[in-house]
């Protein structure tokens, strides 16, 4: 776990919730988190949603794929979405999805693309757009004045470039 990057999105407000099953009570953070509410868990196939799904719900009988050779990760079993009630989370219901075997943003345009990134939102604009192979060096663009200030993280300003980079090549 990269306990730097998750410490890096609770900085930004994200709501963070460390999870294991190695240990009596590792789970009760996430029991906690998911009462009263409907939660979805969403990501890559095979990265062990179900398997986590599994041990919130011991007697639920969870079709969960062996490891791949290859990639050490599960393989994609889940087919359609399933609605859980869990039982030690008062109120809360829990939707196992189909893993996501690509990912892409090229619906998006760069606006709501910069919506995405939070910690932009308080600085104003700069004149140039930001998609270009290097980095701008305008004078007063806030976005890189705040990463030059580490306001902003720099790998999260590389990330963000790379997403707009990927929009320009679609």
């Amino acid at each position: 776990m990269n306990c730097a990057l998750l410490r890096r999105y609770e900085g930004l407000g994200y709501p963070v919730v460390t999870t294991t099953t190695e240990r009596e009570g590792g789970l009760d953070a996430l029991h906690a988190r998911l009462a009263g509410r409907t939660s979805v868990f969403v990501g890559q196939s095979g990265v062990g949603k179900s398997s986590l799904i599994d041990r919130l719900l011991p007697d639920e009988e969870l079709r969960i794929g062996e490891l791949s050779k290859d990639s050490r990760k599960g393989t994609h079993t889940t087919t359609t979405a399933r609605l859980y009630r869990l039982p030690e989370a008062e109120g809360a219901e829990l939707i196992d999805s189909p893993g996501i075997r690509e990912f892409g943003l090229i619906h998006l345009d760069e606006q709501q693309v910069t919506e995405g990134f939070i910690e932009f939102r308080a600085l104003p604009g700069c004149t140039l757009p930001l998609t270009r192979p290097s980095p701008p060096q305008e004078p007063g663009c806030a976005l890189l004045e705040a990463v030059e200030r580490g306001e902003i993280h720099p790998e999260r300003f590389t990330s963000y470039r790379r997403i707009l980079d990927s929009l320009e090549a679609s």
